[in-house]
Parts: structure tokens; C-alpha cells; sequence
């Protein structure tokens, strides 16, 4: 079943190439992840990389949520940049995918289950199954309109609005994350967090 998530949340990235869509393509490719794929299991908050590490694995949340953030070494503070919820990819892309020491931490929140791949196996998949190489287009196309909109996001929305759009895109995070999570992926404190709810009333 948790195969089936992932390969529906491959199906629904976009543009999707024909070859990917092959159904006996995909029962191969099915077949090979059964055999191969980690499951896990998050009772507690663990890290998964951190920064100057390379990432060895990619992940794709089941359940529950992961967090990439950095740490402000001068302000001793974490600024999450990604929240990735059910049937999303966590990963350092380019730490991953080109080698290089992370930038990024990796975090797995509590109650979570996770897929993962190695590198290794990975390329294994791609040298078995060419077609599959596309993905890594994919998932750079998808990063990419992702860094897009949070720019654009920070830079003419206010953090209200960005908090209303968190709670539409990932309606039960408030019961998985914590407040200074959510108030670190806004880029305010958890005490203007805490202002603006009283303030406007919980969505």
C-alpha cells in the first residue's frame, strides 16, 4: 500500500513523461522498491542530516511530516525552509543528487513513517529502468517552482496570509508541528505567531 502512495505521488507530478506512465514499467519498477525500500518509523523528533553531512538518502513521508531547516549560528536560531507533509519527497537535492556536503538539516517530527532509498540503490533503479532517470528532472522542476513561491510568498505576502496559505496546503499541521515550527517556516517568532491568532481569530 505504501508503494502505491508513492508511485500515485509520481504520477501526479507534472510534466510527467509518457514512458513513466508504462504500466508494466511501473509493476517492474513496484516490484524492485518491495524488495528494496526502508520502512520507518518516528516516535520522537530525529535528525536524518545534518548540515556538512552528505545526504545518502531520499525520503517520501507516509505519515506525519519532516522539516529541512538551517541553523542561524549568530542568532542561535532554526529557519525552516521546508515542511513536507503526507506523500511528499524530503530531500537535499543538492547534497543528494550532486554529491556535496548538505547545507541543510533533516528532521523527521513525531508520529512519522517514512520510505527511503539509498543513493545507491536509486541509480540502481535508474541503470534497471531508464526511463526512470526522468524523475530526477522532476523533482529539480518541482524544488525549483517551489523556491519560486516562497521568495514571492516572503517577499509580497504578509506572514498572516503566508499562515492561512500553510493552513489550506497542510490542513492538520498545528496538531503534528509546533508552534515555534510553523512560527520558523513564517520567519517570525512564536510570540508574533501567537499575536497574530489573537489578533485575526484562528482561521
Amino acid at each position: 500500500m505504501d508503494i502505491e502512495k508513492l508511485c500515485q505521488a509520481v504520477g501526479n507530478m507534472r510534466p510527467l513523461p509518457g514512458s513513466l506512465r508504462d504500466k508494466d514499467l511501473l509493476e517492474e519498477v513496484k516490484g524492485y522498491l518491495r524488495e528494496h525500500i526502508a520502512v520507518s518509523h518516528y516516535a520522537q523528533r530525529q535528525l536524518l542530516l545534518s548540515a556538512g553531512q552528505h545526504a545518502e538518502h531520499i525520503y517520501f513521508v507516509v505519515e506525519g511530516f519532516a522539516r529541512g531547516f538551517y541553523h542561524d549560528a549568530k542568532t542561535g536560531r532554526d529557519i525552516t525552509i521546508f515542511l513536507w507533509d503526507e506523500q511528499s519527497f524530503a530531500v537535499a537535492v543538492n547534497s543528494f543528487f550532486l554529491r556535496e556536503p548538505s547545507d541543510l538539516y533533516l528532521e523527521v517530527l513525531p508520529g512519522s513513517k517514512l520510505l527511503s532509498l539509498s543513493y545507491g540503490q536509486l541509480n540502481t533503479v535508474f541503470e534497471k529502468y531508464p526511463p526512470t532517470e526522468a524523475l530526477v528532472r522532476l523533482l529539480a522542476l518541482h524544488y525549483s517552482a517551489y523556491h519560486k513561491k516562497r521568495t514571492l510568498d516572503l517577499l509580497t505576502c504578509s506572514a498572516w496570509e503566508r499562515y492561512v496559505d500553510l493552513l489550506c496546503t497542510c490542513p492538520r499541521i498545528e496538531q503534528k508541528v509546533s508552534k515555534e515550527v510553523i512560527a520558523s517556516f513564517l520567519g517570525i517568532t512564536p510570540q508574533s505567531l501567537s499575536r497574530l491568532i489573537k489578533d485575526n481569530g484562528h482561521p
